[in-house]
């Protein structure tokens, strides 16, 4: 079995306001996923509009999915583009935050129960997903525990440094702690929920 070695993690906070970006291009990446060419307008703005067009038709919301780390827009419910697909939005200027010397990437998947009368079993359907991110690093200032709490954050956790593979995700900072014990050096541990999809990038 192969095992991998432990690597990095980076955290970026955005810096200022959107910047509007309109009829962005986008690359095929095949299977209805797409992804913002321009490496440096990737980041999408949250609190921004986002219109998504096949030509010059809007394809509904409840058509495609929004990966705002990583700038791809992956088409759901069947929808098939007929056109060019472009990308109307704000992009956010990204400054790294900090690096982590560990990290943790949990998900889930949120489910209600579908049974009806007569079932002898519970039976559920999936309705939603889910996923929170914790890192680790050595305390040197209050930034997250004090300035930053609550902020926006683009997060690159790092499972191959050489290839850059990595989990992309963004989300807010809903937690900060810090520990001390004596002779030891203080670390700081920082909770992010999360924003809609985690992609998951070799390139």
């Amino acid at each position: 079995m192969a095992v991998l070695a432990g690597n990095a993690a980076d955290i970026y906070i955005a810096t200022g306001s959107g910047t509007a970006m309109t009829g962005e291009a986008v690359t095929s990446l095949g299977s209805g996923v797409y992804q913002i060419t321009n490496t440096s307008k990737r980041a999408i703005n949250p609190n921004a509009s986002v219109t998504v067009l096949d030509g010059v038709s809007t394809v509904p919301k409840a058509n495609y999915q929004i990966g705002w780390a990583s700038g791809k827009i992956t088409l759901t419910n069947g929808y098939t583009a007929g056109g060019t697909i472009t990308i109307t939005a704000e992009y956010l200027t990204l400054a790294q935050a900090a690096q982590a010397y560990e990290w943790s990437y949990d998900s889930e998947v949120i489910t209600e129960e579908s049974q009806t009368f007569g079932d002898t079993w519970k039976e559920r359907t999936l309705v939603m997903k889910s996923g929170t991110i914790s890192f680790q690093r050595f305390y040197n200032n209050a930034y997250f525990a004090n300035t930053n709490l609550g902020s926006y954050y683009v997060l690159y956790l790092y499972t191959n440094l050489a290839g850059n593979d990595r989990f992309m995700a963004a989300g807010h900072m809903s937690s900060a702690g810090i520990t001390s014990g004596k002779n030891e050096l203080i670390k700081e541990n920082v909770s992010f929920a999360l924003h809609g999809e985690v992609d998951f990038s070799t390139t």
